[in-house]
């Protein structure tokens, strides 16, 4: 792939050697700076945990076969779900530099395919982020865990982000037993009506269902893990969304602060609203994202965020203040 010998890899790698940190890494460094893992350092792992690594070859794909999806989630954006197209051109009224990106369906590119395929020969970690990975491209997805069966499957761990609204269909767990490792991590953002704002338009009792068929079946090399994503709707209802996994049984869950839109980070938030949340959160298990939090500054965002949350409550019909009461009290 024309990847591999590309100028830009080629800077790259000229830029680790020189010991740098490369701007486009930033999300790392930022992650690392906090104590909190980046992908880097998972990545990292996930070779090691293998073999001694060739570096000269493909080992981790994150392999999305395009951006179609079911939800238009608030943090967010046409660039990772085809449900936002709409919303984003109506959004445009209001903000007319907002990016629209087009509904991309690469499992109809053949070309595309088989080009991943040519360099899928030493894989050890396959990703498939969305879109919803389990309703985008399904026949071509199983196709390829067909081709990586055929090859050396035993050594490969795979890793599904999933929304949880939709319950993959008999034909993924047939193949799934074949893999080293397959870790399904559910993407839930509060529980109730907090989970339905941040992830509209999803059902809670829909995710609640697939949640509890999900637990029945995660056995032998197939688990789960959970993944919040910590933006300025989530923050303050850490405490209550940790309780909620530990008295369903599901694992403690990986705490991702948000970074773009930065208007939803955490770090968008004035300082005084910084000291209530960090003096909520006074158990030592978020003590990292309160230093990603305190440790940087985006507060001159803080108003752009205030404002896409008026247009978009419009817009769909929702209510901020009265999904998030406390939370409101203090930003509005």
């Amino acid at each position: 792939m024309s990847y591999q010998t590309s100028a830009e890899l080629a800077e790259l790698k000229s830029s680790f050697l020189r010991g740098e940190q490369p701007a486009a890494c930033a999300r790392c460094w930022q992650d690392e700076a906090a104590g909190l893992p980046s992908k880097r350092t998972l990545d990292w792992q996930y070779v090691f945990d293998q073999k001694v690594p060739d570096l000269d070859s493909i080992q981790i794909l994150s392999f999305p076969m395009g951006n179609t999806c079911n939800l238009a989630c608030r943090i967010c954006s046409s660039y990772s779900s085809s449900k936002w197209l709409t919303e984003a051109e109506q959004l445009k009224a209001n903000f007319p530099d907002i990016k629209i990106f087009k509904h991309k369906k690469f499992y109809r590119d053949s070309e595309f395919l088989n080009s991943v395929k040519s360099i899928s020969q030493n894989l050890v970690h396959v990703e498939f982020p969305g879109g919803e990975p389990f309703l985008t491209g399904v026949k071509q997805h199983l196709e390829f865990l067909d081709f990586l069966i055929l090859h050396n499957s035993s050594e490969i761990s795979l890793h599904y982000m999933t929304n949880t609204t939709l319950y993959p269909g008999a034909e993924f767990w047939d193949r799934w037993r074949k893999f080293k490792q397959v870790d399904i991590q559910l993407s839930i953002d509060g529980t109730e009506d907090q989970f339905e704002y941040n992830r509209w338009p999803a059902k809670w009792t829909d995710c609640l269902h697939n949640i509890i068929k999900y637990q029945s079946n995660a056995i032998n090399n197939i688990k789960l893990s959970i993944s919040h994503s910590v933006s300025i709707f989530t923050v303050y209802y850490l405490p209550e969304f940790v309780n909620w996994t530990r008295t369903m049984g599901l694992p403690d869950p990986y705490l991702g602060p948000v970074a773009h839109p930065v208007y939803y980070s955490i770090t968008a938030f004035p300082d005084t609203i910084k000291k209530q949340i960090s003096s909520r959160l006074d158990d030592p298990a978020f003590a990292k994202i309160l230093d990603y939090m305190n440790n940087q500054d985006h507060s001159d965002q803080f108003g752009t965020g205030l404002e896409y949350i008026k247009v978009l409550d419009k817009q769909r019909n929702q209510s901020f203040s009265k999904v998030f009461p406390e939370l409101s009290n203090l930003m509005l």
